[in-house]
């Protein structure tokens, strides 16, 4: 049996398929309220659930997670960190199980400018957004998992689920309002389809796990628009520019400025933002290779980025 958390997400909506594809022999359950709660201990299942349930479990894909930036760290700790807690406590109560495959973010980097490599990831630079932290601190969880067969997935910004880039190209209508953005004109913005994430997802589980690996899904600088090109293609044609700051200049305004209208509708976008003014190149390293040979390297991200602009600007 293959458990899935998160299997309603953006991504699990199109990994779930594609695995029963690729493992047709195994059940796939999903694991969702209200039947479970994965921030509860034994998951809030009764015991009789939790062992049945542990008798069959070969394969835990955990992508479930509080994806909103803006909550405080101990509200999206208790999903991000303690739910994976929680599914490492019942994970060691499977005995069959041979793969527990945990999502995260590339983004864990935070504010730390640099390459962000297939490989354990510390650093002290700070976060932008209580997200960052609670997935940066899950990941170092599992990655002190000894005893079971563990392996990290990081995942890009996902193209279809609202993300960052989505965000700022909705706010094009708007952007006489906003007098400025962080960002740097070089900086790659790495872009991936909801529907290719799922697919590789899937591919990697069933066909190429290996325990203690981190796999990078994400299309690297060389298949990245940069900022400036974004911006090019986002304001070219509709309306004054926002003025690209770095982003100290950029947290200093919003402060400066916290009571005008326009600066309030900003800040809730502040938490996602500043990432568009950090370099920090995503090395899509063994895994890329992988995919590759298999036939699913990813699009292009100025494709993804063309069609997302179309449909918002239809």
């Amino acid at each position: 049996m293959i458990l899935v958390t998160g299997g309603t997400g953006t991504v699990g909506r199109q990994m779930v398929p594609a695995l029963a594809r690729l493992m047709p022999s195994e059940e796939i359950r999903l694991l969702r309220r209200p039947s479970a709660d994965i921030r509860l201990p034994g998951l809030g299942l009764s015991t009789d659930d939790r062992c049945a349930l542990q008798s069959q479990v070969r394969v835990i894909i955990h992508c479930a997670a509080e994806v909103r930036f803006n909550l405080p760290l101990d509200e999206v700790r208790a999903t991000n960190l303690e739910g994976t807690r929680q599914m490492l406590e019942f994970a060691h109560g499977c005995p069959q199980l041979n793969r527990f495959a945990h999502v995260s973010t590339l983004y864990i980097a935070g504010r730390r400018e640099g390459w962000v490599r297939e490989e354990p990831l510390t650093h002290n630079a700070g976060y932008f957004n209580t997200y960052a932290q609670s997935k940066h601190e899950a990941e170092a969880l599992v990655l002190s998992e000894k005893r079971l067969p563990v392996s990290i997935h990081r995942l890009s910004s996902v193209m279809g689920g609202g993300g960052h880039v989505e965000q700022v190209i909705r706010m094009i209508p708007f952007s006489s309002e906003f007098p400025m953005l962080p960002g740097q004109p070089h900086v790659p913005v790495d872009l991936v389809s909801s529907e290719w994430t799922g697919q590789a997802l899937s591919l990697l589980i069933a066909k190429h796990f290996q325990v203690g690996a981190i796999r990078h899904l994400c299309t690297g600088p060389d298949a990245a628009p940069t900022f400036g090109e974004i911006m090019d293609i986002a304001y070219g044609t509709h309306g004054r520019r926002p003025k690209l700051v770095p982003v100290a200049m950029f947290e200093w305004a919003l402060r400066a400025a916290a009571s005008s209208r326009e600066w309030r509708a900003l800040a809730g976008l502040a938490t996602f933002l500043p990432h568009l003014a950090v370099a920090q190149p995503f090395d899509p390293g063994a895994t890329g290779e992988i995919l590759s040979h298999a036939g699913l390297a990813p699009l292009h991200g100025r494709e993804l980025l063309a069609a997302a602009m179309a449909e918002v600007l239809a």
